[in-house]
């Protein structure tokens, strides 16, 4: 029994090992290329124009830089830092990702500076919620957390503080 014990924890511990390994050793720059086409054929279909000048592998994630979205209301960020976090997505069930970006500016009939910040994304099929929303530095500031319904493109709940 005791042998068989400590050969399943070898295993595990093995596991363990390559898992960590994996991670660590993998080419962040062509997963942001293959995040980046994925979500620009998504987008596409809505009626949503994508655009950036490149991406650059990080440790843990990869850098969107010159990233704009055109529709409704244009957003450009500087750059967009992208690091997902694969154990909380494995016990949440939906793609969870810790985002931090820079000088972004919105285009609605007018240009808004919101200058840089962080935000927590938590993507499932029917809700992205956005939570630790912090901005700083810019015209606008918002703080705090809203979700947003995917099939309606609607704004489903928010407790976020907004300053001009």
């Amino acid at each position: 029994m005791k042998k068989y014990i400590f050969n399943i924890i070898k295993v595990l511990i093995f596991i363990l090992g390559f898992s960590v390994a994996f991670y660590y050793f993998l080419p962040w720059r062509e997963i942001g290329k293959f995040s980046m086409s994925i979500a620009h054929s998504q987008l596409e279909k809505s009626g949503v124009r994508t655009s950036w000048s490149d991406i650059v592998g990080e440790d843990n994630g990869f850098t969107v830089n010159n990233f704009s979205v055109n529709g409704m209301v244009n957003i450009s960020f500087e750059s967009l830092t992208i690091r997902p976090r694969f154990l909380s997505s494995l016990l949440s069930l939906a793609g969870v990702f810790d985002i931090r970006f820079r000088g972004v500016g919105i285009m609605v009939g007018q240009n808004f500076n919101l200058g840089d910040g962080s935000v927590l994304l938590s993507a499932s099929p029917g809700e992205i919620f956005l939570e630790n929303l912090r901005t700083r530095g810019g015209e606008i500031s918002i703080s705090g957390e809203l979700a947003l319904n995917t099939s309606e493109m609607k704004i489903s709940r928010a407790n976020a503080a907004l300053a001009v």
